[in-house]
């Protein structure tokens, strides 16, 4: 995976463990991070029972990235009802997107919706 653009995240402590927090502004609508040769599994892979791992359909799961990939800090994206940000994932081309689904300010938490993705994630 190559960086489209420089990282404009970091992972932060927060008062649910650790999350994601912008480093600088993010307008709506940007390509926060392109993610390619995307790996979708049957199962899940990573961490202890899969903890990491964002179902996306009935017997597929994008597995989280492992300590020491460059993008290990995507594991860190919490839930929320009120998401600011969305994975675009493009299956046949193997490819995804976290993009900004509103406008994110400097110093705030990067939020999904896990159960957009598959009724059944969990929404801690």
């Amino acid at each position: 995976m190559s960086l489209s653009s420089p990282l404009s995240v970091e992972v932060r402590p927060c008062p649910h463990g650790r999350g994601l927090f912008a480093i600088e502004d993010i307008a709506m609508g940007r390509v926060i991070r392109e993610f390619d040769d995307l790996a979708v599994s049957s199962e899940p892979r990573s961490g202890p029972e899969g903890e990491y791992a964002l179902r996306i359909g009935e017997h597929e799961y994008w597995d989280g990235f492992p300590v020491g990939s460059p993008d290990y800090w995507s594991n860190f994206i919490d839930h929320s009802d009120d998401p600011n940000s969305v994975f675009v994932i493009d299956r046949k081309q193997r490819k995804a997107q976290l993009k900004a689904t509103k406008a994110i300010g400097k110093g705030e938490e990067i939020f999904l919706r896990y159960d957009a993705y598959f009724a059944s994630n969990p929404t801690f």
